[in-house]
């Protein structure tokens, strides 16, 4: 070996044994240079995770779980609101429970229902429940009756208005009554009364009666039969068949005999429930059979029966001297005219029942 060479290798141990005994930190940086030239090959080693750090005084561990800041996996829920898995089978309500940070779905077992919030029913709830019950049905009650009170006051004060007096009873025994309300209302120039009012069911010796209304002959003639529930009044003078005992007829006093028949339909439409037809048999004139009958409908009198009484008829009633100049002497004219008929009876062909037979007034029977 030569010198020089002997030279060389002394020095390169010299500094080698300089490097690794005089400072030791020299060969790291050598070997992390190394690792830096390597730097562009490999990726950054991962950061350690902070919850594997051991306890520092400094206070450089978290204080905070980092897990506690993820939210929970849906679906699944825990008894403490922690994450955990579904078991197989349950059905999910989203709208029952909280989770950690969002709502969650609660757990129902396969075909069961969710409990009902959980309340407790207090010994006493029963007791209050029934009462809370009997309150409730008492107030009903109540309301009830006094919609009763209310509708049956309407009712009264409805009558009240259409007139001051009204029948008690019904059916026949109110036309009766009627007709001894109105008949002592007219009167003869004299004062006596001026006929006899006899109301009741349409019938005659107890055989009922069917209206037969014949049109005139120049409306074709035709034959109308009407039926339905009826009453018939009657008006006697008290004289030979009926007629007028005492002064002359005219034809105040003719239609003063109309009003009268008038306000028995009235009153009778008003107050006899289900009626559907009056007929009025007129007194005859001295010296001849009865006649005239005066036959009303209910739907002829429609628009009269449902305003007050006193705005069809004059609250005084008329003498017959003072009828033709009463208020309502034009209107009782013109509805009772179209309803006088001349009459006739005739037994039906079953011999149980009777038609009265009606034809216009001065047309031949």
């Amino acid at each position: 070996m030569s010198e020089s060479e002997d030279r060389g290798r002394l020095t390169g141990e010299g500094v080698e044994n300089g490097v690794s005994e005089t400072e030791p930190g020299a060969a790291e940086e050598t070997a992390a240079g190394k690792d830096n030239g390597r730097a562009d090959a490999k990726a950054m080693p991962v950061r350690p995770d902070p919850r594997s750090r051991p306890p520092d005084p400094a206070g450089t561990q978290p204080k905070v779980d980092p897990g506690s800041l993820l939210p929970a996996r849906r679906g699944t829920v825990d008894h403490a609101g922690a994450a955990g898995p579904t078991p197989a089978g349950e059905i999910i309500d989203a709208d029952v429970v909280e989770g950690a940070g969002e709502r969650l779905p609660a757990r129902v077992p396969p075909g069961g229902k969710l409990a009902a919030g959980g309340a407790v029913e207090t010994p006493h709830a029963p007791r209050f429940q029934f009462l809370l019950g009997m309150l409730i049905a008492l107030g009903v009650a109540a309301i009830a009756a006094a919609a009763a009170v209310v509708a049956g006051g309407s009712g009264r004060q409805e009558e009240s208005q259409w007139s001051a007096w009204h029948p008690s009873t019904s059916g026949s025994k109110a036309a009766q009554e009627i007709a001894d309300h109105v008949g002592p209302e007219y009167r003869l120039p004299n004062g006596d009364e001026l006929v006899l009012v006899n109301g009741g069911p349409l019938e005659v010796a107890n055989l009922p009666m069917q209206v037969a209304l014949r049109s005139d002959p120049a409306n074709g003639g035709n034959v109308s039969v009407f039926s339905g529930k009826g009453v018939l009044y009657r008006m006697c003078g008290l004289g030979t068949k009926c007629a007028l005992d005492q002064g002359k007829a005219s034809t105040a006093r003719h239609l003063l005999l109309q009003r009268e028949a008038l306000e028995l339909a009235l009153y009778s439409f008003r107050y006899i429930d289900g009626l559907s037809q009056v007929v009025v048999f007129m007194p005859p004139a001295p010296g001849k059979d009865p006649s005239e009958a005066l036959f009303f409908r209910s739907g002829d009198l429609a628009p009269v029966i449902d305003r007050p009484l006193s705005d069809t008829l004059s609250p005084h009633t008329p003498s017959v001297d003072a009828v033709a100049r009463s208020p309502d002497a034009p209107l009782v004219a013109r509805i009772t005219g179209p309803m006088a008929y001349n009459f006739s009876l005739t037994q039906a062909n079953s011999d149980t029942s009777v038609y009265l037979v009606l034809r216009p007034l001065g047309t031949a029977g």
